[in-house]
C-alpha cells in the first residue's frame, strides 16, 4: 500500500538552505531567526506532496518576527518554562501557512 506522504529526499538542497539560515542568524545576530526557520519550512514545503499533491509554505519572516521576540522573551524571563507554549506558537504559525499549491 502507498503512503499518502512523500518527501523528495533532496540533501543539496537542505544543505545549502541550512548553510544559508546559519548564516542568516549568525551575521544578524539572531534577529534573522523568523526568516531562517521560513526559509528551511518552505524547502520542507517544497519537498513534500499528500496524496500526489504538492503543498507550498506561505509565512514570511516578517509575519513570525514579533510573535518570535515575545516568545524568546518570555522564555528567558520564565527560565524556559514558556519554551512549551512558543514552541506550540511556532508550529502553528508553520501549520496556518501551509497549503496546498493546486
Amino acid at each position: 500500500m502507498e503512503k499518502p506522504f512523500k518527501f523528495n529526499e533532496d540533501v543539496g538542497g537542505l544543505f545549502i538552505n541550512v548553510l544559508i539560515a546559519y548564516v542568516t542568524i549568525l551575521f544578524t545576530l539572531g534577529i534573522g531567526t523568523p526568516w531562517a526557520i521560513c526559509r528551511l519550512e518552505r524547502w520542507k514545503a517544497d519537498n513534500t506532496t499528500i496524496e500526489g499533491r504538492k503543498i507550498k509554505f506561505t509565512g514570511e519572516g516578517g509575519d513570525l518576527l514579533g510573535k518570535f521576540i515575545i516568545g524568546y522573551i518570555l522564555t528567558l524571563i520564565t527560565l524556559g518554562i514558556y519554551g512549551f507554549w512558543f514552541a506550540n506558537t511556532l508550529q502553528k504559525f508553520m501549520i496556518e501557512n501551509t497549503e496546498f499549491a493546486d
